[in-house]
């Protein structure tokens, strides 16, 4: 089922996502917009290229060229962790140095001071226990967290996709 160019094709794309997403992290640092939360989310498109030419090229290199749907699954889902916990490293070693620490601090006094604004209706559509526990999150924002944020949601973000791209690239077995 998998063969040689299994580890190479995860590595290789899962790597090279990972240090894409890192790149668009720094040029919206570049551009004075803190690289936190949502912002981030446009760079899940280096990850969803790097699932496809992963299951592509694993594809290419199968000695029939077939490729069975779980094969596919697997390649893409585990491209997608490789990128997530490279860009979870170098992302906690970003944000652990001295400019990084900025960032963050900034960017909890910004959300601090948007959901101060909100609180009533957040109050009215949840409750005060919900509202204090989401400002006390925001609070402990940290490098490590945000390391743990982007390997916990990367992943999950990428299942769907995957299924998709293993769809696609998928040939049945003919005997």
């Amino acid at each position: 089922m998998f063969n040689q160019s299994f580890a190479k094709n995860l590595f290789l794309f899962g790597s090279v996502a990972g240090v894409m997403c890192f790149l668009y992290c720094l040029v919206l640092d570049v551009m004075g917009i803190i690289p936190l939360s949502g912002k981030l989310f446009p760079s899940n498109l280096f990850v969803l290229v790097a699932m496809i030419l992963a299951v592509k090229n694993y594809r290419k290199h199968n000695p029939d060229a077939i490729l069975h749907f779980w094969e596919g699954l697997v390649v893409s889902v585990l491209t997608a962790s490789i990128a997530a916990v490279l860009l979870a490293l170098l992302m906690y070693v970003y944000f652990a140095t001295a400019h990084g620490q900025s960032l963050i601090q900034a960017f909890i006094k910004q959300a601090i001071v948007e959901y101060t604004g909100g609180k009533a209706q957040i109050v009215k559509e949840t409750n005060e226990a919900y509202y204090n526990s989401l400002i006390a999150g925001i609070k402990a924002i940290s490098p490590s967290s945000i390391a743990w944020s982007e390997i916990k949601q990367r992943p999950l973000i990428a299942i769907l996709p995957s299924i998709m791209i293993s769809l696609y690239f998928r040939r049945q077995y003919v005997k």
